[in-house]
């Protein structure tokens, strides 16, 4: 069993060096395509971390697990003034809030074993937090050996990541063995951490941390220029986006003059092409990066801290990635808002807080037959099911405490 889970290690570790150059291509033209700095010497592991020695690391992957990794860092700090934490992210949405934050943020590195060597003796840390999913083998492997627990915080495992990693079993089963403790959000992501193999002792079932988050802030200045722009019209706000969402809310649009549509891209750097595609789609649009027209019937919200303006200025709020088969994005943010939920068939990177949200009535689901009825049905009914979006979430908080 040592000899093959070592075999499958070097195997895909073989497998990473001959992808380098494709990784570092990839790297390039997504972040210079969204305007972002690359950082390939830090993912290459060739800049280290400022903090040096008996270090706390927590390692976030994007944006939502930032904020989750925040939140947990804070409670620490309250428990523990003395600590120091570093924080890793992958993506430039998570790098962008963890650098206005209090604590030592730095870019996670790929996943080499020469890598975590330097890391480690340079860090000494005394546990790696890891946010969600984001466990990669030979970063664990590297803290098994060197005697370095690492946890499983905020737990979620889809039943298709839970696929993903059985098929790699050779590859992932001694990773997830070596996992000291395993936080998981709810009774399903525990049976499927059991599943992948993390010993049944080291699994609890501790809710999630993204339930503990704040009312998301309401800029004023961009809240009344949505009015504004919006001019009392029904407004539909198509959260986090991705392109096919897009698409068909476009088409929905297209059917329903009388209504206005926002739409806020995943990566706002869409924004210019949104509004092309909208163009080609008969659909008059303007973006908030540029100057509004309220004489359009869509508008782009392709400006980074303004959810929390889209969000209050909306009647429904429609869940992005799950009409795209991307498994849905955070619906926590406008539930905490006391706003109506709509989500489409794919929710499963949230299933277990969009089974709870529609069970107490403030989601609806929806598909590309029923859209129309299910958006209207939500409008009629917004302040019932905004009460209850906001009560299950209520009733659902204090995860944090228990993961600290």
């Amino acid at each position: 069993m040592l000899a093959s889970s070592i075999m499958g290690r070097h195997l895909y570790s073989v497998i990473l060096i001959l992808c380098l150059p494709l990784l570092i291509g990839h790297v390039v033209r997504k972040y210079r395509r969204e305007k972002s700095d690359p950082m390939v010497r830090h993912r290459l592991g060739l800049e280290l971390p400022m903090v040096r020695s008996d270090t706390l690391w927590i390692h976030a992957c994007s944006l939502g697990e930032c904020k989750v990794g925040l939140a947990l860092a804070r409670m620490l700090m309250t428990q523990d003034p003395s600590l120091k934490i570093l924080i890793t992210a992958t993506t430039p949405s998570g790098l962008n809030v963890l650098s206005d934050s209090e604590f030592e943020s730095h870019v996670f590195p790929w996943d080499f074993p020469w890598i975590w060597s330097q890391w480690l003796r340079r860090l000494t840390p005394r546990a790696l937090i890891v946010i969600e999913t984001e466990l990669w083998p030979n970063l664990v492997a590297a803290c098994h050996e060197s005697g370095v627990p690492v946890i499983l915080a905020n737990g979620r495992l889809s039943d298709r990541s839970v696929r993903g990693y059985l098929s790699f079993g050779g590859l992932t089963r001694p990773m997830w063995s070596k996992v000291s403790r395993a936080l998981m959000q709810f009774p399903g992501d525990a049976r499927h951490a059991q599943l992948l193999g993390v010993p049944a002792h080291a699994i609890s079932e501790v809710g999630s941390i993204k339930l503990d988050q704040p009312v998301p802030p309401i800029p004023e200045e961009q809240s009344h220029q949505v009015m504004t722009w919006k001019n009392k019209r029904p407004l539909v706000c198509l959260m986090s986006s991705h392109p096919e969402d897009d698409a068909l809310f476009m088409r929905w649009a297209r059917q329903e003059p009388h209504m206005a549509l926002l739409i806020v891209p995943r990566h706002p750097v869409r924004g210019a092409d949104i509004r092309d595609a909208a163009t080609a789609a008969g659909l008059n649009a303007c973006q908030m990066s540029l100057k509004l027209d309220p004489g359009t019937q869509l508008l782009i919200g392709d400006t980074f801290g303004h959810m929390g303006a889209y969000i209050s200025q909306s009647d429904v709020i429609v869940i992005g990635g799950s009409f795209s088969g991307k498994g849905g994005q955070n619906p926590i943010e406008p539930a905490r808002l006391k706003k109506p939920l709509v989500a489409g068939p794919s929710m499963y990177n949230f299933q277990a807080i969009t089974d709870g949200l529609e069970t107490a009535g403030g989601m609806y689901r929806a598909d590309e037959e029923n859209l129309s009825e299910v958006l209207a049905k939500a409008m009629e009914n917004a302040e019932l099911m905004g009460s209850a979006a906001e009560a299950w979430v209520e009733t659902h908080r204090g995860s944090t405490a228990l993961q600290t």
